[in-house]
């Protein structure tokens, strides 16, 4: 009987040293006052579940809302960071040089510019210099119902958006190309290489680069975006080949472990040391943004003097803010099953984490966007009401015959009316996509799902809107 009580303390001695990280840490760097403002916040954008990070000296603070350490968020394109070492590292290992040219390792590889072929090198695809955009509907990302081959025959002959080298324009499908290169030169799929060269030698067992494998551990949270100001679930299905430029699965500590080796406190082997020190630098042409801030280079946006290096990540249905300052030792890092939710609260973080005024997260874009189209559906609906309404008691009043006791006017409303709800449904088709450069299908697999609500009633007040000016129009003719 001892010797079970013996070994029952012994149990619990062990669960209580390995709980205090926990509870210590969120006292010695996050003040239960800022806790409860972050976490208020959090719920204030409807975020369902996050998990948010604070390191500083050696230490680590947790944030959890309705979620777990081991809790497995998108981390969106902070995955380009990952891809990124993938790529230095078979340049360390002296596969591949940056300054290659792209179809050097993919043969097939054939762009132009002004209709004459040119060089691309992969430090232009690291770096987002390659003419290769975001404009999705010149350079559009793998389609799930067609095979990698024939999204490649897709890329083949591409003309370039300008001369590479000359201009920084950021492009997912940059990042495409750089998995295909990581295959081609190590001869293994990209989840392989990532898996068996990267993510496991570096003690990142929680990050995925498969989503079925990362589903099976049963720790995945499902991604949501708004409607009508709430949010929804929302997983749509995505080709394999978009994975290195954006749909990595990891989990909060994970991300502390990322962070610690990119800020050259962890304890990995000389070479990886290398490669993460190597990723914040501008390999190529110095060439800083216009407002003098940040270069990209492998993968992270590095500010002036190296004392920031960050990403922020989105995909249709999470998002992602990763921060860290080398200068300080400090790093933030918020994950959120909400489509570009928890973007902005990298920089709202390290502004309560650095003393500043307790203040309210700007709302992002996407929530703007979502209020907009709410806003549009509900007064579409109306519209639609009252024509209905309008149609009813003219047919009415046909059938009563008081329409030849009315004196028979046209009226330009009868007109503008529908001009109205075609310029509507017009700007909700091109709107999104000519800001957004991104084809229409994109934009519905990005866009709050309020979106689709919107178009819906603009189709109904165009078509009864139209209806009611050949009604009010045969009508009159009587």
């Amino acid at each position: 009987m001892k010797g079970f009580i013996r070994k029952l303390a012994t149990v619990g001695l062990v669960v209580l040293i390995l709980a205090l990280p926990i509870t210590t840490f969120a006292q010695t760097i996050i003040s239960n006052e800022a806790e409860e403002h972050i976490l208020s916040e959090l719920r204030r954008a409807n975020i369902p579940n996050a998990a948010v990070a604070v390191m500083q000296n050696g230490e680590t603070s947790y944030i959890f809302k309705d979620s777990t350490q081991d809790t497995l968020f998108q981390i969106g394109s902070v995955t380009k960071s990952f891809t990124g070492f993938g790529v230095l590292l078979l340049e360390d290992m002296g596969l591949l040089s940056v300054s290659d040219p792209v179809n050097r390792h993919l043969p097939w590889f054939d762009v132009r510019y002004n209709d004459i072929p040119v060089t691309v090198t992969i430090y232009n695809l690291l770096q987002h210099r390659s003419g290769l955009t975001s404009d999705e509907r010149l350079f559009p990302m793998a389609k799930v119902t067609e095979t990698t081959d024939e999204f490649i025959a897709r890329l083949i002959g591409l003309e370039l958006a300008f001369r590479p080298s000359t201009r920084h324009i950021y492009g997912n499908i940059n990042y495409i190309i750089l998995g295909l290169i990581i295959e081609a030169v190590s001869g293994q799929s990209y989840d392989e290489f990532m898996t068996q060269q990267v993510l496991h030698p570096l003690g990142l067992h929680n990050t995925f680069t498969n989503m079925e494998r990362a589903h099976e551990t049963g720790r995945v949270i499902g991604g949501n975006r708004l409607r009508f100001l709430q949010p929804v679930s929302w997983n749509p299905p995505i080709h394999p080949t978009s994975i290195p430029t954006g749909w990595i699965y990891s989990s909060i500590t994970d991300m502390v472990r990322w962070a610690d080796i990119h800020l050259g406190t962890a304890d990995v082997s000389e070479q990886f040391a290398r490669v993460a020190q190597r990723s914040h630098e501008n390999i190529g042409s110095v060439d800083f943004f216009t407002h003098g801030d940040y270069s990209y280079t492998a993968g992270w946006y590095v500010s002036y003097g190296n004392n920031r290096i960050r990403h922020n990540g989105s995909t249709p249905g999470y998002s992602a803010s990763f921060r860290i300052y080398p200068h300080t030792n400090t790093a933030v890092i918020v994950l959120g099953n909400l489509a570009h939710g928890a973007v902005p609260f990298g920089a709202f973080v390290s502004d309560v984490l650095g003393g500043e005024p307790f203040d309210s997260v700007e709302m992002e874009f996407f929530a703007i966007l979502d209020v907009i189209y709410t806003v549009l559906t509900a007064l579409g609906a109306v519209y639609v009401g009252l024509f209905i309404r309008l149609v009813v008691k003219l047919i009415k009043r046909r059938n009563d015959g008081e329409m030849a006791k009315r004196r028979r006017t046209f009226k330009m409303t009868w007109i503008i009316d529908p001009i109205i709800s075609v310029v509507a449904l017009v700007l909700l088709y091109v709107g999104p996509s000519m800001t957004a450069n991104m084809s229409y299908e994109f934009v519905r697999m990005y866009s709050p799902a309020s979106y689709a609500f919107a178009i819906a009633v603009a189709w109904v007040a165009v078509v009864y809107s139209l209806c009611s000016l050949f009604i009010k129009i045969f009508m009159n003719s009587r």
